[in-house]
């Protein structure tokens, strides 16, 4: 077993979180899911799977996970999101794991999908996050969205084999919500920090983003899904700054 604890946080996933938890078999015995007020049967799927389920406040990404930290039966932590399923190569390879060096903060590459399609290049294609670190050298910074594992002066930075398996949208629509959640989030941070949104940022930016991606970064080999996950990339850099304009011009008044 892996000296370590899981943590996932969750609200209403229990559509997904089944299948991340199994994925999870015979990897630790310390697998927290810390609901933050889910409706759906998340917890009793939990439960079901034989794991631990909290149920904390939500207040922001950064602090909700920095507090669902303190749960976490030991001193290393991998951190996964409700649908973040690990593959084998992965879990094979952190049972092997030497977990003595805490100045380390290892990420693991994705594989992102589109339903039952591999997004295959592209910005998506390339994700690789801070995963496993230890809570006692450091921990999320506070930063209510698009928080980030703090790296401290003098700590290192090592890729796992294997992957996070992520299903990144599974239905259009919804992810459609779910990217004018964050684009809403973002702009009121940015408008908090005196971010301002210029031409470039409103106009010319969503269409850099659509252009790197689709050629640069080889979307269109992936053909139409190429083209979505393009497309979101672009929309969201679009939505983000124009709600940041229009909370500027809303103070003015």
């Amino acid at each position: 077993m892996l000296q370590a604890s899981v943590v996932i946080i969750a609200k209403n996933e229990a559509h997904v979180i089944g299948n991340t938890l199994k994925s999870l078999s015979g990897l630790t015995d310390d697998i927290v899911v810390c609901d933050t007020g889910s409706t759906d049967n998340t917890i009793e799927v939990v439960k079901a799977a034989g794991c631990r389920a909290e149920q904390i406040p939500w207040s922001g990404f950064g602090n909700t996970k920095n507090n669902a930290l303190g749960l976490a039966k030991y001193e290393w932590v991998l951190f996964l999101d409700a649908d973040e399923a690990i593959d084998n190569e992965l879990k094979n390879y952190l049972l092997t794991l030497d977990l003595k060096d805490t100045s380390v903060v290892y990420k693991i590459k994705f594989k992102n999908y589109f339903g039952n399609r591999l997004i295959r290049y592209g910005e998506w294609a390339r994700e690789c996050k801070t995963k496993l670190f230890s809570r006692k050298y450091t921990k999320w910074n506070d930063n209510e969205i698009h928080e980030t594992v703090i790296t401290p002066a003098g700590g290192k930075e090592k890729i796992l084999e294997g992957y996070i398996i992520h299903q990144l949208i599974d239905n259009i629509k919804e992810y459609a919500e779910k990217i004018n959640r964050y684009a809403e989030l973002v702009a009121q941070k940015y408008y908090r920090d005196g971010k301002k949104a210029g031409f470039f940022k409103l106009y010319i930016y969503p269409c850099f983003q659509f252009l790197v991606n689709y050629f640069i970064r080889l979307s269109f080999l992936d053909g139409r899904l190429g083209f979505i996950t393009s497309y979101f990339s672009s929309y969201y850099a679009f939505i983000k700054y124009h709600r940041l304009k229009e909370l500027t011009i809303n103070s003015r008044q």
